[in-house]
């Protein structure tokens, strides 16, 4: 199997850089406070604390403590639909996997160098940093704003995950009212969804202007070796024809690959760095169709002014995925959370944990499935 230099060469880069800030944050760890900045190292984390935010937070949420409660409640009321949402789109999901694969939505891990490309992580980190930021930062405003403790708050680095936390006494959590519980505990997703329509309006209006990318052929994600297209075709090559037929989108590929059988010879016009070549090469028989031919790649869409395009995917794709699957009744996320405070307000506490249990049990197995059934999408190879 053959590697891709530059990605290799990319992957060691980052892989030093995490490994440097690793060894700069335990060293300045062993110090109490860095010009009013604690570092820790916890759980494999960098925590960068500063008791700045600490005030601001705490200030501004008491400042404001009436327009929270407003938002709070807001959030609350539209939890309701996300999360029904949230369930009914992954049920209907995994049927349509079942009776209709072609018209199902894939559902992937988050695992870089396989669903995640190498050249798409800068795009990936920012939109994990861009939701978690502001769904911490909610989550503390609003538990502030009920006068209850933020112990800590700031950013941190896991493995190279970036993001915001917010560590609140969940003590005095438990001690409040039901409401107030329920509005803490909303406000994360109610932050994303907030993020994700701003986000769309300023997509929207880039899109619109001449910055808009258009669809500019098929992009080599993988090429599995055991498949013909392994010697010919590399990563980062942009399939524009099949004999001469455009495949400017996924969907023209698809259509026009479809329509060879195994062992025909098809000419691919690409563009490889820049320069456009031609290859010739004969197909072999797909493994989940026998009278399809098949090259063995993963694909994705190419566009014209393409990190506008990522860039765009990736924030509305994270932020709403975040917002919705966050409030889903699973525990410990925060809809889970919130069934369970409710449920204990007319339930005993057992009786209320187990049916808390059962359901998440249920939905994360629901999640699951979803993923096992797309595995043939987001694997390192497909049709």
């Amino acid at each position: 199997m053959s590697i891709n230099v530059e990605i290799l060469y990319s992957l060691i880069a980052v892989v030093s850089f995490t490994a440097l800030l690793y060894v700069i944050a335990f060293l300045l760890a062993k110090k109490k406070r860095f010009q009013s900045i604690e570092i820790d190292v916890e759980g494999g984390a960098i925590l960068v604390k500063t008791t700045k935010l600490n005030e601001f937070i705490e200030n501004f949420g008491k400042r404001h403590a009436r327009l929270f409660k407003v938002l709070g409640n807001i959030a609350i009321l539209s939890s309701i639909p996300m999360a029904a949402y949230g369930i009914y789109f992954f049920h209907m999901n995994l049927q349509l996997w079942k009776v209709a694969p072609s018209t199902a939505s894939p559902v992937a891990p988050i695992l870089p160098g396989i669903t995640v490309g190498l050249d798409e992580l800068p795009y990936f980190l920012l939109a994990i940093a861009i939701t978690l930021i502001p769904h911490e930062l909610a989550h503390a405003f609003h538990a502030s704003s009920e006068d209850i403790k933020v112990k800590s708050a700031g950013i941190f680095l896991f493995l190279i995950l970036p993001g915001g936390f917010a560590e609140i006494d969940e003590e005095e959590l438990a001690k409040k009212p039901l409401g107030t519980q329920l509005r803490v505990f909303a406000a994360g997703s109610f932050a994303n969804i907030l993020t994700f329509l701003v986000l769309l309006g300023v997509f929207s209006l880039l899109f619109a202007s001449q910055l808009a990318p258009n669809p500019a052929g098929v992009k080599i994600v993988y090429v599995n070796s055991s498949y013909p297209a392994y010697g010919h075709l590399m990563p980062e090559d942009i399939i524009i024809a099949i004999n001469n037929m455009p495949t400017t989108t996924l969907d023209d590929f698809s259509r026009i690959l479809g329509n060879f059988k195994p062992n025909e010879t098809i000419h691919l016009t690409i563009i490889r760095n820049g320069r456009l070549l031609n290859l010739t090469l004969t197909l072999a028989e797909s493994p989940y169709n026998r009278l399809r031919g098949f090259l063995g790649v993963t694909i994705q869409q190419a566009y014209t002014n393409e990190w506008m395009s990522k860039l765009s995917q990736w924030l509305l794709v994270v932020t709403l995925s975040v917002a919705i699957i966050n409030v889903m009744p699973i525990f410990p996320l925060d809809g889970g959370r919130m069934l369970m405070a409710a449920l204990e307000k007319v339930l005993p506490k057992n009786t209320a944990r187990n049916i808390s249990l059962a359901l998440s049990i249920y939905l994360a197995g629901i999640l699951v499935a979803n993923i096992v059934y797309s595995a043939g999408y987001w694997l390192p190879f497909r049709p």
